[in-house]
């Protein structure tokens, strides 16, 4: 006996990945699906002509496939039922879905926002696992422990992010002046924290493009709002600081599996089909996100702050979920939901429904503070 799983559990015939399919390799009983891919992938990387067989079996047997996809039945995939279901429901048990902050600890003009959405469009991303079934399969981003499909919730920052700068800014850039481009970039920067590639020398990434965006004078007033505001002196550096909003992951109940099939220019015939692992239309999922106004303790206006920025970031949130899409190929309408949600806003004050995501920033304006 080795210790090594992949070495125990190595295959070269299709015989042995029909085993691992099964889950009845040699003598061991693989109960976990997400070992058993893991395992197909051994077996397609020591043995080139394997590899097809390992993604989609034959006619009379699947491979990897045949765990992830049921035609027109997503939830009746053994992936699914045999793994998503189970754990999530492990997860809720530990809190690690659907647990609430108690707003009575934290700083006056908290507000928690969760809701839960249906896919209206597939979801597809991409995981940083190297060493999957094959080369040709993408595999969806999950989570390392319970291998549950997963949006991180640097994913939701970074898109919300990228929202709120592109309807509030980049659309907007040809009607505001460099004072109000600067101080709509500043609030942006105080719920999302300080801006990637903020260098005390010279910018770049993100900040570089909003100071392209904005020109020369509106970089110059945002710098010195950013100064006051921290109380930095003129030769200090740019100040490095949290934003207000704290963002959650997003687990996700259903996979798939999506086929591309490249055609040769001259042929006209397929070439080598990409199997892009996907969460289907309809499965569900939970965002959350909590908003902690640390800076503005022992202000008078915290309240009249802690609703505006509820109302700008329903707008955005909104836009990104509806519109844009929060998904890898959003731009050809991937990761979109659907208008139905089912939530609620929390502050001090109390609990308000959420039901529509298009009538979403009207809805919050009925929390109160």
């Amino acid at each position: 006996m080795t210790y090594d799983l992949y070495v125990e559990l190595s295959g070269d015939s299709q015989d042995d990945v029909n085993a691992l399919v099964s889950g009845q390799h040699r003598e061991y009983s693989i109960l976990n699906i997400a070992t058993r891919i893991q395992l197909l992938a051994g077996i397609a990387a020591s043995n080139e002509n394997l590899k097809e067989y390992a993604i989609v079996g034959d006619r009379k047997r699947g491979g990897y496939k045949s765990l992830i996809h049921r035609k027109g039945n997503p939830q009746d995939s053994p992936y699914a039922k045999e793994l998503i279901t189970p754990w999530r429901s492990e997860m809720e048990k530990l809190s690690l879905i659907g647990s609430t902050p108690d707003l009575i600890l934290l700083p006056p003009g908290s507000w928690f926002l969760r809701f839960t959405f249906a896919l209206a469009k597939p979801w597809m991303s991409k995981d940083d696992d190297p060493f999957y079934v094959a080369e040709s399969v993408n595999p969806v981003r999950k989570d390392k422990v319970f291998k549950v499909p997963m949006m991180t919730a640097a994913g939701w920052k970074g898109l919300l992010r990228w929202t709120m700068m592109h309807i509030h800014l980049a659309l907007r850039r040809n009607q505001l002046s460099p004072e109000e481009f600067a101080r709509e970039r500043l609030a942006q920067t105080l719920l999302f924290g300080d801006e990637k590639g903020e260098e005390s020398v010279q910018t770049r990434d993100f900040a570089a493009y909003l100071d392209e965006l904005g020109g020369k004078a509106a970089r110059q007033e945002y710098e010195q709002k950013v100064r006051t505001y921290f109380h930095l002196g003129e030769k200090d550096a740019m100040s490095h600081h949290g934003g207000r909003l704290m963002f959650y992951p997003t687990f996700l109940n259903l996979i798939d599996v999506e086929v591309i099939n490249p055609h040769s220019r001259e042929t006209k015939a397929g070439t080598h089909p990409i199997y892009l692992e996907c969460v289907p239309a309809g499965a569900q999922g939970t965002f959350s996100l909590l908003y902690v106004p640390f800076d503005l303790i022992g202000q008078a206006d915290v309240a009249q702050q802690a609703r505006e920025d509820l109302q700008r970031v329903a707008e955005a949130v909104r836009e990104m979920m509806f519109t844009y899409g929060f998904s890898a190929k959003r731009t050809s309408g991937y990761g979109t939901a659907r208008d139905e949600i089912e939530g609620v806003v929390r502050t001090r004050g109390g609990e308000w429904r959420l039901t529509h995501l298009r009538q979403l920033a009207e809805e919050v304006k009925n929390a109160r503070f």
